[in-house]
């Protein structure tokens, strides 16, 4: 029997990286009897590393596929994580909307969460959720690596995580409780915020981030410089530049998802950067350190 943060199935929609990550952490803190995968791509290799127990072809086979690790007397409590990209939501809720009407008599559905970088696409998929709204509470995990598939996933990459959740107006204080839980028990540090306000938020913190690296690294790919700056790169540029090394086709899809909110934090970042080209062509020394320190001195508040 599942307590209030387990569940006897757990289902992971998406073996990527950050799926089998979820996974691996879920399977090594004996959170769900059972975890099981739906990824074409990935989820025969995330069987074979030992990340889900077994997969099923699409999310209408997961009552059967329950069926299978459990007993027709026993309840079975099915807990869901969608990992995959968020252009995909529309399609995965539909199909999760028909989900109720295929379980057996002793199988639920006690929660559902996403870990999407963006929550507009959220919010637009959760009108084909249907009754199982109330159940559904959304997550974004800050953490991630630039490497990709289940091969680099890891255990504890959500320790000491910040995991923002974000409720929908149904959402239910008991299943927000039991998500809050699920991350705590992977190592995770829970904190609720609207999800209104979640996608600004993000494009400040984290897409505007990513667009900085991307770019340096990409006027550095088409520089005379740019071999030697691979051969002889310090501290400084390898860690700036890090996160360029993530998914093309995961980033490109979180910055058209959150464009009108990544274009005004670019907007407001270009004003910045403005300030300290003006003090560099002005050669003025004063105005330089004024900004750096202002910047340094918000750098070292870091909690």
């Amino acid at each position: 029997m599942a307590s209030n943060n387990s569940c006897d199935c757990l289902v992971v929609i998406g073996t990527g990286f950050m799926g089998a990550s979820i996974a691996q952490a879920a399977k090594r803190r004996g959170i769900a009897q059972h975890v099981f995968g739906i990824d074409s791509r990935s989820a025969q290799q995330a069987i074979s590393l030992g990340q889900i127990d077994a997969q099923a072809e699409s999310i209408a086979q997961l009552p059967q596929l329950c069926l299978q690790f459990s007993s027709q007397e026993d309840r079975c409590a099915i807990a869901i994580v969608i990992a995959s990209p968020v252009s995909t939501y529309g399609q995965i809720f539909s199909e999760l909307s028909s989900l109720p009407s295929a379980l057996k008599p002793h199988q639920s559905i006690t929660w559902i969460t996403d870990i999407g970088s963006t929550k507009s696409g959220v919010l637009r998929a959760a009108n084909h959720l249907g009754s199982l709204a109330s159940v559904f509470v959304s997550s974004h995990p800050m953490a991630g690596s630039e490497k990709h598939g289940p091969a680099d996933a890891r255990a504890d990459l959500f320790q000491s995580a910040r995991v923002l959740i974000s409720r929908l107006p149904q959402s239910t204080n008991d299943v927000v409780a039991a998500v809050e839980g699920f991350w705590i028990t992977l190592g995770g540090q829970p904190s609720l915020l609207p999800i209104e306000e979640h996608d600004e938020l993000l494009a400040a913190i984290s897409h505007l981030p990513h667009v900085v690296a991307y770019s340096l690294a990409g006027m550095l790919a088409g520089s005379p410089l740019g071999g030697a700056a691979q051969a002889l790169h310090g501290g400084g540029l390898r860690d700036t530049t890090r996160i360029a090394a993530s998914s093309a086709e995961l980033w490109a899809d979180i910055f058209l998802d959150n464009r009108e909110r990544l274009l005004s934090a670019w907007s407001e970042w270009a004003l910045h950067v403005e300030v300290m080209h003006q003090a560099l062509e002005k050669n003025d020394r004063h105005a330089l350190i004024e900004y750096l320190q202002q910047a340094s001195q918000w750098r070292k508040g870091f909690l």
